[in-house]
């Protein structure tokens, strides 16, 4: 082969790297089908995956919706329809561990005629399995909320009873609404009804004997919990769990089915982002029209990528104020065997944050259910324990969690498994954002190292009271010959950032003081005044010398401070600058003179007294100053010392004592 052939070859070679790699990445999405008797054999043609380097496998999971109110998970599904018509089939996929964008969602029309029906179809392997937490009710996701994409809640009913369903989403203790409702199925003609008022509703729910609850997530929590009401508890209880919610949407069900699903599409907002590696709830309400009603809570980790291998806080933005008095945080850290054969043992070492303390743990539920190893020997058991100031490590043995790559698992949620836990802050707890990860063992495999799970405290306003006492070190500036000054009391109160950790913030205060003063002068400026004699009209003109002044004043001293700039060195000890603008209200003002008269000769003769009386407000000052607190300087109680400096309008000391609430 001469060079030519092969310059040829590397240039086919080359073109070809480009141009099948764009070929793969723009194969079409759709849906192939075959009918083979009375089943219709389903087959999806995807993109391929594109795997994060260095990462686990992608895989694809799927959610198929076959147009006639059943579902499968499967990967190549096979269903029967008992009917003939025109069905549209759509797919729902997720790329797993996948570095590339979410494949387009395909819908393909069949038309399905009489030779292909089946009078009592075979409901799929997801179908038959939904209804194992509640026989009754219950909500199941195809998709963790990703931010930018969409997501579908499968809502199951399995009775005949007649009824309504509520589905509420966006918590309001969450920031912006994360989910829009985008429409729904209504194979089993479903009824969208449009959100009632709490107050119409009272007469639905007065009629509530009682409640079912349960919750679940990937996989099912196995929690239930049952509610009997007396009086007015349940309005009370679901009036409160509706009004936790910032968005409701409802159907009524007429019961033509034992089981019917139907498939609510809600689109995740850009806005959840604020709220990553958190996790929402989402809450189905059944409320038949005879008998107890039906709760179940879905949780909703918010990811930035589709891994089922995750670590997730219930709330990730947190009120500092609550926080601080050790309010138990809520973790979820789940995990999938990804791989071909059974995972034996699970070994999970979770970094915990430093601020939060690791011997507050509480086991809330766990996935597979076993039993602490403390009773359970040899069997399938749990146990945990500290490894480290900070990190927990807790640990399935004995166990069997099925791969999701083995040729006989069709339940996807069998290869997954969880842990939910409590965990309290430490008493020491700055007001800035804490993360933990996890580090997830399979057997002797290496680990997988979780996301980052991070809590953030919401911005928010600390407001103050001061208490003190006001201290003239230098008074103003006077030509008086004594002048004395009454220190005195102050209050007031301030607004700044809540619990600012190291760093520079700001803050406003406005205060007052209350102060007496007097002073006494000789002013030698010869002059004359109109004396008018008590008790009569008759006035005279004197000459005086001199005449001698005392002044007696009471002062409410307005101080606001619009430019204060703070530092916390620690927890115990901060100190500020800034300047204050300060006026001065007369409350009292009285003078007295005595007048040194002269005579005709040019001598003195008498004294003749003259007093006035008024109220006066002063000019603005701007004063600079400078502050140091010690005490609780996040919240709580502190001592402060201040001293400031005005020139000519005097210096002044305070020492106070402030609550940060």
């Amino acid at each position: 082969m001469t060079i030519i052939h092969y310059l040829a070859l590397f240039s086919l070679v080359f073109a070809c790297g480009t141009t099948c790699a764009n070929a793969v990445d723009t194969v079409e999405t759709k849906i192939e089908v075959q009918f083979l008797g009375n089943q219709a054999s389903f087959q999806a043609v995807l993109p391929q995956l594109a795997g994060i380097p260095g990462g686990r496998q992608p895989f694809y999971t799927y959610l198929w919706d076959f147009g006639d109110g059943h579902f499968s998970t499967e990967e190549a599904p096979k269903h029967q329809y008992a009917k003939p018509g025109d069905y549209a089939v759509t797919l729902y996929t997720v790329n797993n561990y996948d570095n590339g964008p979410r494949p387009k969602r395909p819908t393909r029309k069949i038309n399905v005629d009489s030779t292909n029906v089946a009078p009592k179809p075979i409901a799929s392997v997801a179908e038959q399995n939904f209804f194992n937490t509640d026989g009754t009710f219950k909500l199941s996701k195809n998709a963790n909320a990703l931010p930018g994409q969409d997501m579908v809640v499968i809502a199951g009913i399995n009775t005949t009873e007649k009824g309504r369903v509520f589905l509420l989403t966006n918590e309001k203790i969450f920031g912006p609404e994360g989910f829009a409702y985008a429409g729904q199925t209504t194979y089993n003609e479903e009824v969208i009804t449009p959100a009632d008022d709490p107050k119409t509703l009272e007469s639905l729910w007065a009629a509530i004997p009682s409640v079912t609850i349960t919750q679940s997530g990937s996989p099912d929590y196995g929690i239930r919990e049952e509610m009997d009401f007396k009086g007015n508890e349940s309005i009370a209880y679901f009036a409160e769990l509706y009004n936790s919610y910032k968005t409701v949407t409802s159907y009524e069900v007429d019961g033509r089915a034992n089981a019917q699903f139907s498939l609510i599409n809600l689109d995740i907002t850009p806005e959840m982002l604020a709220d990553t590696n958190a996790t929402v709830t989402i809450t189905g309400v059944f409320v038949p029209e005879k008998g107890p009603a039906r709760v179940h809570r879905l949780d909703v980790p918010i990811v930035t990528s589709h891994d089922p291998n995750k670590m997730s806080l219930k709330q990730s933005r947190l009120s500092y104020r609550l926080l601080s008095k050790r309010k138990a945080l809520t973790y979820k850290v789940q995990f999938q065997n990804d791989g071909e054969g059974d995972a034996k043992n699970i070994r999970l070492e979770i970094k915990l944050p430093e601020v939060l303390d690791p011997s507050s743990f509480q086991l809330l539920n766990l996935y597979p259910e076993v039993d602490s190893c403390a009773t359970a020997q040899q069997a399938p058991c749990y146990q945990y324990g500290l490894k480290g100031p900070d990190t927990l490590v807790f640990h399935f043995k004995n166990i069997a969690v099925p791969g999701s790559k083995a040729p006989d698992v069709h339940d996807k949620d069998s290869t997954q498994g969880f842990i939910r836990f409590t965990v309290r802050p430490k008493k020491k707890l700055p007001n800035q954002s804490f993360r933990g990860r996890t580090d997830i063992y399979f057997d002797k495999n290496e680990p997988i190292t979780t996301n980052f799970s991070t809590g953030r405290f919401k911005k928010g306003l600390s407001p103050m009271v001061f208490i003190g006492y006001h201290l003239f070190l230098q008074p103003p500036n006077s030509d008086a010959t004594t002048t004395t000054v009454n220190n005195g009391p102050m209050l007031g109160v301030g607004l700044a950032p809540i619990a600012p950790y190291r760093k520079l913030y700001w803050q406003v205060e406005v205060y007052a003081n209350a102060y007496r003063a007097s002073e006494a002068t000789t002013l030698y400026e010869p002059g004359e005044i109109e004396y008018t004699y008590p008790g009569t009209d008759r006035t005279q003109p004197y000459k005086y010398e001199r005449y001698d002044r005392h002044i007696h004043t009471r002062f409410i001293q307005l101080r606001m401070v619009p430019l204060h700039l703070r530092y916390n060195f620690n927890r115990w000890v901060s100190a500020g600058v800034g300047a204050l603008a300060e006026t001065t209200i007369n409350t009292k003002y009285k003078e007295e003179r005595t007048y040194h008269l002269l005579a005709a000769a040019g001598e003195l003769a008498a004294r003749l007294p003259y007093s006035d009386e008024r109220m006066a407000m002063g000019r603005l000052h701007i004063q600079p100053f400078a502050d140091i607190n010690f005490g609780r300087t996040y919240l709580g109680p502190v001592l402060g010392l201040r001293y400031a400096f005005g020139g000519n309008e005097g210096q002044f000391g305070q020492l106070y004592a402030a609550w940060r609430f």
